[in-house]
């Protein structure tokens, strides 16, 4: 993330505590449940959800794992989320600007069996694009999955499409794809560690 994004975000937070509406709009609910849905598993010992925003998903997810890490750059969005989950002992949010602090297990994190990106990648160009599909798979545990779901729709600071950005993640050798849900608003893949 670059000096004018992190201002960028600092500059919605302090100004809402939810700049996307994540807890009320129709979009943000509909997006939870088919998550859900997609998931293969109904709970998982390890779950990371880097760029965690304002923590909405990051309780849904919670509610399937025994252990959970949050984490994203802006350092208001750290502290809604640690607000919102500090009755959860089980969450972990950290202050963490990506690729370059992700988790590596074993030092950092324990392997995850599910990863996911959310409303995330649009703010890395194509190398760190394929470089956080790298990083993920790596710190998958064998067998664990990927979930990235994002908005389809134009934007004005968005570096990738979803569509690409997907794509460079379904590259990966190690990355098989395991389920796709889309519609007009919304992408959503899951890939499976080979």
């Amino acid at each position: 993330m670059t000096a004018r994004t992190t201002g960028h975000f600092d500059q919605l937070y302090a100004g809402n505590v939810d700049p996307w509406n994540t807890r009320e709009s129709w979009y943000e609910q509909r997006k939870r449940a088919i998550v859900a849905a997609i998931l293969p598993r109904q709970r998982c010992t390890t779950i990371f959800e880097p760029g965690c925003g304002s923590g909405e998903l990051t309780l849904h997810l919670a509610e399937r794992c025994q252990r959970m890490m949050a984490s994203d750059f802006c350092e208001e969005a750290v502290r809604i989320t640690r607000d919102k989950t500090a009755h959860l002992p089980h969450v972990e949010v950290r202050r963490q600007a990506l690729p370059e602090q992700w988790p590596v297990p074993p030092h950092d994190a324990p392997e995850f069996e599910l990863i996911v990106f959310s409303e995330l990648c649009y703010y890395f160009d194509a190398p760190q694009m394929a470089e956080m599909a790298t990083l993920a798979a790596g710190s998958l545990a064998q067998g664990g999955h990927l979930l990235a779901c994002h908005w389809k729709k134009e934007f004005d600071d968005r570096l990738l499409a979803t569509r690409p950005m997907h794509q460079l993640i379904d590259a990966h050798a190690r990355l098989k794809r395991q389920a796709c849900y889309e519609d007009e608003d919304i992408l959503i893949d899951l890939w499976r560690k080979t």
